[in-house]
């Protein structure tokens, strides 16, 4: 049960560079390097949302969908590769789950 890592160049004004780690384990973790920020979030507290070429990505409060607590901009073509990320760790975690019974 291996994080899967991915480094980005985030689609906003600034163009920082982002290092994504997604863990079987629901959890997201960003590294922003020019600022120097370290961000995380559960999988079930991230919102996608696509604005032409750009996706939003949106860590919300838990159970407070109003509240975000972090956002991204990415290409469309990262977000997507990020939700594929995301997916198959997922997947990943129900298969260990299910061969642990």
């Amino acid at each position: 049960m291996y994080a899967k890592h991915r480094s980005y160049t985030l689609a906003g004004s600034t163009h920082y560079h982002a290092h994504l780690a997604v863990s079987p384990t629901g959890i997201l973790s960003v590294e922003i390097e020019e600022e120097h920020k370290k961000l995380e979030a559960e999988f079930d507290d991230l919102c996608f949302s696509t604005h032409g070429k750009i996706t939003d990505i949106d860590c919300v409060e838990h159970c407070k969908p109003t509240h975000t607590l972090w956002h991204l901009e990415l290409s469309r073509s990262d977000a997507r590769d990020l939700a594929q990320l995301i997916d198959a760790a997922k997947e990943e975690y129900e298969i260990i789950m299910r061969d642990l019974c």
